[in-house]
This record gives structure tokens, sequence and C-alpha cells, in this order.
């Protein structure tokens, strides 16, 4: 069973009302900006997650910064502040600016003294000569906007799945390529991700989101392997490292470049084998120019260097072979799983997925399914008359996925104004033989 207490070196979730944070836990005593309130998190190593804690105020008033305390429950405003009177209406009330007794910086020195939210929220209350004045719902509307800027509580929470696809969609969709939750439980259920299976997929551009999303589903006890494709020297790994994999599940996973593994499995060789066999090609191409020059010196020296030559050749047979680098053997791993063929396909790049797709398909089982994902639908249309003319795809089907948020509140019901429905859409089918 996992260990649910917060540890060094993992990522953690902070959250604070409807404000997440994704954060690497690396120092007991790291400091992490919430809005614009500077947290300690000295205080919640060794606790449990989902666990509350109390933001004391500690420092002076220019370095202001918070340490954290462990409590049992959040208190809302609601709850502390006992409202008295309310009005009957708000035609009455003018916004000019003088209804509040306290001056700003009289405010800030509340802020500073006061350990209670409550206490600042009801002095700031007791000085304002129209509070009392206000109807009953523009009263709780007040207190909801003073709870969200004086809120005193955060929670630590697991990264999930859940938590790390909102937080990056929220942050700058574009990074994870606009990427929704409902699009990534989508992906997940039309490639029929299983523990025993192998499953391929190409990524240029998610942040590592879909990479986590298809280990997480393989689950710890899988037999299976990813292979993850990038186009680059490194793949993108946040996500998949903030889901604090354990060892054994997170080396499932074989990243490597898709130019590099398909070179290893085709030629049986890899860009460092190349690398080599250029450079000793140049090195003997200069030599070959400067020999006419050098010929007279070498002539010269050639008796009194002959001892230490027999020497030194002697010391190179004697040195090592030079390490390969650790992607050297994820190729060949990634090209063994190749060769056996996977369960499934996906391609979510930022580039014209057509002859990615097409040069990854002969790996795909027969009968297997395949999935690609792209942020608009052209691409995927041309795609999918392509795959049309061919004999060796079926069931294809090109989707939509558009979603609205609403807001639920009582009495009042409305979608969300500023939303962005459309996450992308998807081209799914199956591989024949």
């Amino acid at each position: 069973m996992a260990d649910n207490t917060i540890k060094l070196g993992e990522y953690i979730v902070i959250q604070k009302q409807n404000y997440k944070k994704l954060h690497k836990f690396n120092k007991p005593n790291s400091v992490v900006n919430i809005g614009k309130d500077a947290v300690n998190l000295k205080g919640i190593e060794g606790n449990r997650y989902f666990s509350i804690f109390k933001m004391i105020p500690h420092g002076t008033k220019r370095n202001k910064e918070y340490k954290l305390e462990l409590a049992e429950e959040t208190c809302s405003l609601k709850e502390e502040i006992t409202l008295k009177a309310s009005g009957a209406d708000n035609r009455n009330i003018y916004d000019d600016g003088r209804s509040q007794k306290l001056s700003a910086v009289e405010i800030d020195e509340l802020k500073f003294d006061s350990n209670k939210a409550s206490d600042i929220v009801e002095t700031i209350i007791t000085n304002s000569t129209t509070f009392h004045n206000k109807t009953e719902f523009s009263q709780e509307k007040y207190l909801k906007k003073k709870e969200k800027k004086y809120f005193e509580y955060v929670q630590i929470l697991k990264p999930n799945l859940r938590n790390i696809s909102e937080i990056m969609y929220k942050l700058e969709p574009n990074k994870i390529q606009g990427i929704r939750l409902d699009t990534l439980s989508q992906i997940i259920t039309l490639s029929n991700v299983s523990c025993e299976g192998n499953h391929l997929l190409y990524d240029s551009g998610s942040n590592g989101l879909l990479a986590a999303a298809l280990l997480g589903a393989m689950g710890s006890q899988a037999n299976g392997k990813l292979v993850h494709m990038h186009p680059g020297n490194m793949s993108q790994k946040q996500a998949l490292l903030a889901m604090n994999f354990e060892t054994e599940q997170y080396n499932k996973c074989i990243s490597v470049n898709v130019y590099s593994v398909l070179r290893q499995l085709y030629q049986g060789c890899d860009t460092n084998t190349v690398d080599k066999e250029d450079s000793t090609l140049k090195r003997k191409a200069v030599d070959d120019l400067e020999h006419d020059a050098k010929v007279s010196k070498l002539e010269d020296t050639e008796n009194a260097t002959s001892n230490v030559d027999i020497v030194n050749t002697g010391e190179e047979n004697k040195l090592p072979s030079p390490k390969k680098p650790k992607w050297h053997f994820d190729n060949i791993a990634a090209s063994e799983v190749l060769s056996n063929k996977v369960d499934s396909l996906v391609v979510a790049s930022k580039e014209d997925p057509q002859n990615i797709f097409l040069e990854l398909l002969p790996f795909v089982k027969p009968g297997r399914p395949f999935v690609i994902y792209y942020t608009v639908a052209e691409p995927l249309q041309s795609l999918y008359i392509t795959l049309k003319c061919l004999s060796n795809v079926a069931a294809l089907k090109l989707t939509c996925n558009w979603m609205r948020n609403y807001q639920i509140l009582p009495e009042r019901t409305h979608p969300e104004v500023m939303m962005n429905s459309s996450s992308g859409f998807l081209l799914t089918g199956y591989v024949l033989q």
C-alpha cells in the first residue's frame, strides 16, 4: 500500500480555496508563493496528505511570511461573523469611497497584528457605514469576497492525474496542447490501455501529461512497457515526475527519440556509433592533409620517440572503453518492444500527424486501436481521407470534444462566460491485418 505521508523530494499540490499549485517539496523550510502570500512549508513534513494547515503571519511588515500550523478543520467567515441586521434594498447606498472609516494604512496594520481573518473582516464591517443597510444577499456576497482575500487555510493534496491536468490546463493550456481532463479520459479509454500490453505513444509537447495518464492507467503491477517517443533530445516529463510513481512503475516508461530508435530498429546502430565513425573519418582527413608538412620533422624525431610510442600504445590498449549513455540502452529496449509490435498507438503532435502516424502504424498489432489527437480538425480530416483509401484500417471516427461549465448556486444557475469550450479533436480506428 502506498504511503500517504508527505515526504521530501516528492511533488505536492497546495490548495487554497479554488486555487491549486503544483510544487516540488525539496527542502523542509522551502518558501512557496500562493498568490501574493509567501508561505513557509516547514511544518508539513511527516504529516498525512489532505491535512489542513492554518497560515500564521510572522516576520516584519516588509518581509511578511506565513508559517503553517496543523488545524482540524477550516472555518468560514459566515460561521464566525454573525450578521445582526440587513436592509430591504440597496437603492440608498452610493459608492462614493467614504463609507469605510479605516484608511488603507490602518487596514495593512490590522492584517499584520490580527491572527484571525474573522477579526480583520469584523473590524472592517464595524467601521463601515453602509454594510448593515445592504440586503442579506449583498452581505453574503461581500463576506465571500473578503473570505477569498483573507482566507487563512491551505490543504496539502496528493498529486493525481485530475489535479495535475487541471493545474496545467488553467495555468497555460498551450503548453499541454489544450488537452482537458475529459479529452484525457477519452484517450485512455479509446486506446484500450491494459497492464499486460505494450503501448506506443508519440508526444511532442504535452509536458508529459499523456505519458503520465497512460502509465497510470497501466498500473503499478503492469507487465507491459510504454514506449514514449519524442522529437527532441530530451522528453518533457513534468507531469510524469509529478505523479510520484514508484521506481519500478516509472521504469516501465521508455523515453526515446523517434529518429534514434527507428535508426536502431532498421539499421542496428544509433547516433552515438555514427558520430564516432564520422569523427574518425574527419580526423583521418585532417591527418592526411598535414602529413606532407610534418614528414621531415617526424623522420628527425622517429628514433627518439620510438620507445615512448611503444609505451603509450601499451597504455592505450589497457584503457577501458567509454561508457555508453543511458539512451543507447533505451533505444535497444524500445526497438525490441517495437519489433514484437504494440497493443495500441497514441499520437499527440504539434506538427502534422500524417507522416508520423503512417510511419508508426506498422508497429501496431492487428485488431488493436489507435488514437490521434490534434488541436484543429483540418489535418485530421486530411488524414481521415488518406486512411479511407487504405485496406489495413477500419472503424475510422473523427470526434470533437466540446464541454461547457455551469455555475450552480442557490436561485441562480448560468454557464460560465469566460471559458474555452473546445479541447481538440480525436481520430480513432482499428488496425487490420
